[in-house]
């Protein structure tokens, strides 16, 4: 009899109730004795069927055979809405749904494993459907729709009921809403493009070895998505965490595309000058060795590639982080705020973005924005600051050396810094450092006594923008108070490729053409090639702007900065007169929007 080979559940909603709200896993398929209470002896199926208030729940089941999962002996509590509670459309739309959409958006909704059941001692917990959705239940409601008067607790030989009055909402999760998304065609068509699907061996069921290699009987194929998980670094399915994605519409990606895809102009050769080996070597983009067709297709799948990689990649942000709150609706960003994506970006300006928000959606593990515009500060995404400290190669030098002076012994000597704007002193002194770092070559270290030191800098990823170029270097005092006091004697050269794969060589600043004598009290002059410098300072030495043609983001490519004495070290006057001793914080390429924006900062 099935009294005797399952066991039931009782749990009067009037009389008892003081169970627990879920029981340990040993419940899985047993629960108390139901004794002779009705529908105790049958499945939640048979019970359901043969309710009047569950009408349409019952045709939804037999409509995708979900009746047998009812009326199996494995164990579920189910959340059963009232036909009341199920409007004639939403009804009608279900109804007219294949199979899969209503068991996933509907009975899986409703259902979950294990004993739950409704108690004076229940507080608000948080349950997980079949569909790993997630539900708010209490003593009083599910979802927030309340429970029917004496319809609690509901026991059969599989499982326990409560009717509901009313249904819950399915939300599909943030990967999912990929699918359905429109007038978002660029983005959606973007990620979809990497979907792949892949064979889930927990999910499936094992089969007999055949020739060596396992089969299965039941093959369960997932889906999964390579810029999900490698570019945006967010598992947008995991139901446990909480996101905010930003989804831009077609006209806010088109515009991103077009400010960022000509950064990366590539060029199918690309020789440059290898600072290694002293020579110019060829390098290239995946074209190496195609037909000049070919070529450019390559170098434009690249191009096209890097532009949409930077679109997305600063799109999702995690709720666990304080600081992305005003993402989900709690407060703004003042100025200054940065949010925080899960690239492991932070990013500024974001009350600019929330401002461009067209449409909010509820997501079951999180919430979308769609937006109308990416105002995202190009220096902070794709086109970033480049900074270097250590030469790559040096000429007449056979030692460099590594400087780390404590920021602390720094302290009241504020003229050492006094040149260095706040845009360049955030670099060379990053609050997150307790040292103050630098790179030198000792004049003991110079070969020959008429030496003139030179450094290479190796300007790795530069994309194909226009860059202002800046270069500290540092003076004895910063590491020797008493040092003695003298002026730097440097010129600057820029080796880099045109777009026609021609080398070049051009002295910085651009246009050049004599060598006055000055420091930098006056200012830097775009008619000297010759830098003086402030004694007993850091200097910065603002070299101008430059507009690379090509990209070399990603190549083993590189254009390369060549910083110089132009004194040599014969006569000991030379020797006693200008700092011989080579020292470099830094060589930067600010990207000319965020310059200019510093500079007209400055200036107001």
């Amino acid at each position: 009899m099935k009294k005797n080979k399952y066991i039931g559940i009782l749990m009067l909603a009037a009389t008892m109730l003081t169970a627990t709200s879920c029981s340990d896993y040993n419940d899985y398929n047993s629960a108390p004795s139901a004794g002779d209470l009705p529908g105790a002896n049958s499945t939640l199926w048979e019970n359901i069927s043969s309710d009047t208030q569950l009408t349409k729940f019952a045709n939804l089941a037999k409509k995708c055979n979900y009746s047998e999962v009812l009326n199996s002996p494995r164990f579920y509590t189910v959340w059963a809405p009232v036909d009341n509670a199920i409007s004639d459309t939403e009804y009608a739309r279900l109804m007219a749904s294949d199979s899969a959409t209503i068991v996933k958006q509907f009975m899986q909704q409703h259902i979950t494993e294990y004993n739950y059941q409704v108690s004076s001692e229940l507080k608000s917990t948080t349950i997980v459907s079949l569909n790993a959705k997630h539900h708010t239940f209490t003593q009083n409601a599910f979802d927030g729709f309340s429970y029917i008067a004496d319809a609690i607790n509901l026991p059969s030989t599989n499982g326990v009921m409560h009717k509901i009055n009313g249904l819950s909402e399915f939300h599909q999760n943030l990967y999912e809403n990929i699918d359905n998304l429109t007038d978002c065609k660029s983005i959606k068509d973007y990620i979809q493009k990497y979907d792949e699907y892949y064979l889930d061996v927990n999910a499936s069921v094992i089969g007999p070895l055949r020739d060596g290699k396992q089969t299965y009987l039941d093959s369960v194929m997932k889906k999964r998505n390579n810029v999900i998980r490698s570019i945006m670094r967010a598992d947008l399915e995991d139901e446990d965490s909480t996101f905010c994605m930003l989804i831009p519409n077609d006209n806010a990606w088109n515009a991103a595309y077009a400010a960022i895809n000509p950064r990366y102009n590539y060029i199918a050769k690309l020789d440059y000058m290898d600072l290694s080996k002293k020579t110019t070597v060829a390098s290239s983009t995946n074209a190496t060795t195609a037909k000049a067709d070919k070529a450019a297709e390559a170098d434009g799948e690249l191009q096209d590639s890097l532009t949409c990689r930077n679109i997305v990649s600063n799109l999702v942000f995690s709720k666990c982080y304080q600081r992305n709150e005003p993402l989900f609706g709690n407060g703004s960003f003042a100025a200054g705020d940065t949010a925080y994506t899960t690239s492991k970006n932070d990013l500024t300006n974001m009350q600019e973005v929330l401002n461009h928000t067209t449409t909010i959606s509820e997501m079951s593990n999180g919430m979308t924005r769609v937006i109308d515009s990416l105002t995202f500060y190009p220096w902070e995404t794709y086109n970033p600051v480049i900074g270097t400290m250590y030469p790559e190669a040096t000429m007449k030098v056979t030692k460099l050396t590594t400087h780390n002076i404590p920021v602390d012994s720094l302290a009241g000597r504020d003229s050492l810094f006094s040149k260095v704007p706040q845009m360049i002193r955030q670099w060379i002194l990053p609050k997150t450092s307790r040292f103050f770092s630098y790179v030198a070559v000792d004049s003991a270290n110079i070969d020959g006594t008429t030496g003139k030191p030179e450094f290479n800098f190796a300007l790795k990823n530069v994309r194909s923008a226009t860059y202002h170029i800046y270069v500290v270097t540092v003076p004895g005092q910063v590491e020797e108070p008493l040092a003695d006091v003298k002026p730097y004697y440097l010129r600057f050269y820029l080796s880099w490729t045109d777009a026609a794969n021609k080398q070049q060589y051009t002295v910085l600043p651009q246009g050049a053409k004599n060598t006055i004598e000055m420091t930098t009290d006056k200012g830097a002059s775009t008619a000297t090639m010759t830098y003086l410098g402030d004694p007993g300072r850091l200097n910065v030495f603002d070299l101008g702007e430059f507009t690379f043609p090509a990209c070399y983001y990603g190549l083993d490519a590189y254009p390369s900065l060549m910083m110089m004495h132009t004194k040599s070290y014969t006569s000991s006057s030379n020797r006693k007169k200008y700092e011989q001793q080579m020292r470099v914080a830094g060589v930067y390429l600010v990207p000319k929007e965020y310059n200019d924006i510093w500079a007209n900062s400055v200036n107001e």
